[in-house]
């Protein structure tokens, strides 16, 4: 049976949730909260926080979506144009191609302002490249809600993302216990460019880097599941020895795996990062020790109705931390259902 793209992550969020984060936005609006949408306030599931949410008129919103061969980024779509239904209002989905870079993702930007939709919801490839679109659409009035990455400029009325910091120590931590704190393990990093990539990094820094015996490798993979397979190649054969690996994201921890399966070493324990189908399929079958979890369809569901209720004349949260967890053996069936 076809899940409900708004409520098929809701159980195990609630399980695993690191709550809402809601602090006063430094772009609201002058007018007053109306009557018929009230004031939301931090509870323990954004997912019900902040709607569903009527909107006071049709709203136009677009949606900015990166990868669109990436689950991950599929999950947040689906959950974005149901929460829109509900929310009485409609979404375009502006898709950009993994191929495709920032300049591309600028053109987009300036198209939904010609356009003149009420809001932009925005995935980035590159949180520097993309400010001259969010600034384009700050002259033209139309307010910005940012999913997954922080932009490094321009005027967002909220940010909606994982706490990727104390997400990938949870990976980190899970890692050194399961290697006794020694031996080299691997980083398939994301796009240090990015500031989701950097602090996924970040965080895998602080758990393992807290353990002497343990030497820590870095190579971006830049979220791609090829390069996460031609990186993990290389290392078994200039370190043989590494006892781990973690990936910044699903598929470049599954590209590990494709590594190690054609390599015959079934040895090196591998950690992935995203909660995706097959980022959880792979921990069922034991591909993958573990998996991180994030939820993208929260992030789409809250930027809706966070832009919904600003343009409703609302005070929203300034950012809105959308959870974390760890999927593991014990544990995966429960995420899966």
């Amino acid at each position: 049976m076809e899940k409900d793209p708004v409520n098929m992550d809701r159980r195990r969020f609630l399980i695993l949730s690191a709550g809402a984060a809601a602090v006063p936005s430094l772009y609201w609006t002058s007018a007053l909260a109306q009557d018929a949408t009230p004031a939301a306030s931090p509870v323990a599931d954004p997912a019900t926080a902040y709607g569903p949410v009527q909107g006071t008129s049709a709203y136009r919103l677009a949606y900015m979506q990166v990868f669109p061969d990436n689950p991950f980024w599929n999950t947040m779509k689906e959950a974005v144009e149901a929460r829109a239904a509900e929310n009485g209002v409609t979404v375009d989905t502006f898709a950009l191609p993994t191929a495709s870079g920032v300049a591309d993702q600028v053109s987009q930007m300036e198209n939904a302002v010609t356009q003149q939709y009420d809001g932009i919801i925005l995935g980035t490839v590159d949180a520097a490249g993309i400010v001259p679109g969010i600034e384009a659409a700050n002259a033209a009035g139309i307010p910005v809600i940012a999913v997954d990455t922080a932009p490094a400029g321009g005027d967002f009325i909220s940010l909606v993302q994982t706490d990727n910091i104390a997400a990938s120590q949870l990976g980190g931590n899970f890692i050194a216990e399961q290697i006794g704190n020694q031996g080299k393990v691997l980083n398939l990093q994301g796009d240090l460019a990015n500031q989701t990539g950097q602090a996924r990094n970040d965080g895998l820094h602080l758990a393992l880097d807290a353990f002497p015996d343990i030497q820590v490798i870095d190579q971006s993979a830049m979220w791609q599941q090829a390069n996460g397979l031609a990186i993990t190649e290389n290392i078994l054969t200039s370190d043989p020895d590494i006892v781990a690996i973690f990936a910044a994201n699903d598929p470049a921890a599954l590209g590990a795996v494709q590594a190690l399966k054609a390599a015959g070493r079934d040895d090196v324990i591998v950690v992935g990062f995203d909660g995706t189908e097959g980022g959880l399929e792979a921990v069922k079958s034991g591909d993958l020790a573990a998996d991180v979890l994030q939820f993208p369809d929260v992030m789409g569901i809250v930027g809706v109705d966070l832009l919904v209720r600003h343009l409703n004349g609302e005070e929203v949260p300034e950012r809105v931390d959308s959870g974390s967890g760890l999927a593991t053996a014990e544990n995966v069936d429960q995420y899966l259902g």
